[in-house]
């Protein structure tokens, strides 16, 4: 089992942390608020690992950052974290293909083209076809049957299968 280290995240500093597992906690801190008779007073709030949500259909998960703030993808947060900002044009990779997995040995910057390729590397699917799906409708369109047909029977729009058929997606499969 590795080590969990813990760090402050880069703006929320003595807030929350994200760890090297990741796992996003808050942090123990003092809070002072409005008591009995308008006299103000000051407590301890315990910190706490905080348990993530569903941040898109794609399985990514995120936690909520104070009171009444949108959610943040864990996996920006761990690697904002450790390895700092993404440089322009790259987004946060999970290697193994599992968007739930953030841990920090699974994270990675990298282009979006490199993204998807890593999700058909493992055979998973980026879209609603998979790598095997898109080389048989190639294949079928080579052959003579039509877009509508397929389109129905693979579920997709007509449009998806337009654009497989020129290029437009799934190019890098010549």
């Amino acid at each position: 089992m590795s080590v969990e280290i813990w760090k402050d995240i880069p703006g929320y500093e003595g807030q929350y942390q994200a760890s090297t597992l990741g796992r996003i906690r808050s942090v123990d801190r003092q809070i002072t608020q409005m008591g009995r008779f308008g006299k103000p007073f000051t407590r301890t709030m315990k910190g706490r690992v905080l348990r993530p949500g569903r941040y898109c259909k794609s399985g990514h998960v995120s936690v909520t950052l104070g009171k009444g703030a949108f959610g943040k993808p864990v996996h920006q947060l761990v690697m904002l974290t450790f390895v700092g900002p993404p440089p322009m044009g790259m987004e946060v990779r999970h290697l193994n293909g599992d968007p739930t997995d953030n841990r920090l040995c699974n994270l990675a910057y990298g282009t979006r083209s490199e993204n998807i390729l890593d999700v058909y590397r493992i055979g998973k699917r980026w879209r609603k076809l998979s790598k095997a799906e898109a080389l048989e409708i190639k294949r079928r369109l080579a052959a003579g049957e039509s877009g509508a047909a397929l389109s129905r029977e693979f579920g997709v729009s007509e449009t998806s299968i337009s654009r497989l058929k020129v290029g437009v997606t799934f190019q890098w499969l010549g």
